[in-house]
């Protein structure tokens, strides 16, 4: 079943656009906007998926919560984080071993767009600042994405941190039924980068 997204639609993408420059010199209140936006998104995705399970899924998480001077390479997968859990990508990592999910971390968005056209996820799950989540809304609106806003950086995309609750609940969700499916179910993980697909072990 095709995800009905308005994004999809000219006229709601102009007014939204619209909305954020009215609201834009009023301080917090375009973020609002935003988190509001994604609510209402998060809620028709989930009702989506209601009809239709999610069998791969693209975790998408942004380069700022990686910390920094940390030298692992965390494209090519998180287990070293396991060992140190010394920013969010540790976090991150625990939640995916729980749920068996690989996941992997690379650093251009327009690249991940790419990768969801050309994969084709049936859902996006995400964190990243509320420009970038209208630009995914935006690049991919064919593909159910649930995200939501960072929760905080020490400065712009320098040690982000995630909502892990709101992540581990959404990742709990699109992967329980994966137990009574007839085949393995591929999980794609990245954060920009052009990354193989993995199964699920």
């Amino acid at each position: 079943m095709s995800f009905a997204s308005p994004w999809r639609r000219s006229w709601y993408v102009r007014l939204v656009a619209v909305a954020r420059r009215l609201l834009r010199p009023f301080g917090k209140a375009e973020q609002h906007l935003i988190a509001w936006l994604a609510r209402r998104q998060n809620r028709r995705v989930a009702h989506h998926l209601e009809g239709s399970p999610a069998r791969r899924i693209l975790l998408i998480m942004p380069r700022c919560v990686k910390k920094t001077g940390c030298k692992v390479d965390v494209q090519r997968g998180l287990d070293e984080c396991l060992t140190c859990l010394g920013c969010p990508l540790g976090d991150v990592a625990l939640i995916c071993e729980r749920h068996h999910v690989q996941a992997l971390v690379a650093f251009r968005s327009h690249i991940a767009f790419e990768m969801a056209r050309t994969q084709k996820p049936d859902v996006i799950i995400a964190s990243a600042c509320h420009d970038r989540m209208v630009k995914a809304w935006r690049s991919v609106p064919e593909v159910p994405a649930l995200l939501t806003p960072l929760a905080g950086m020490e400065r712009m995309c320098v040690n982000a941190t995630l909502d892990l609750p709101w992540l581990e609940k959404q990742v709990a969700s699109v992967t329980s039924g994966r137990a009574t499916t007839p085949e393995p179910v591929p999980v794609i993980a990245t954060s920009g980068g052009a990354l193989p697909t993995v199964e699920c072990p």
